[in-house]
């Protein structure tokens, strides 16, 4: 006997809460978004964002404010 279960995932990520900005490890232009924002994508909280950045390969940047940010194409990756 063989079961196959087939899953699909969406995930709607509105532009304004995102910025725009320089991703050192992609090397090109990237949305980051802010702790909080990846808190709600990952489930995590913010501290063990910050623990898993390193372990998943989340490319992790300060903004221009001083807040921390993540690359959302390394996080939607890592995925």
């Amino acid at each position: 006997m063989e079961i196959t279960i087939e899953t699909d995932r969406i995930l709607v990520i509105r532009r304004r809460r995102s910025t725009r900005t320089w991703c050192r490890e992609c090397g090109t232009d990237a949305d980051m978004v802010e702790l909080a924002q990846a808190e709600a994508l990952t489930g995590m909280t913010q501290p063990m964002l910050r623990d898993a950045a390193a372990a998943n390969g989340w490319h992790l940047a300060e903004g221009q404010d001083g807040t921390m940010r993540v690359c959302l194409e390394s996080l939607l990756n890592s995925m």
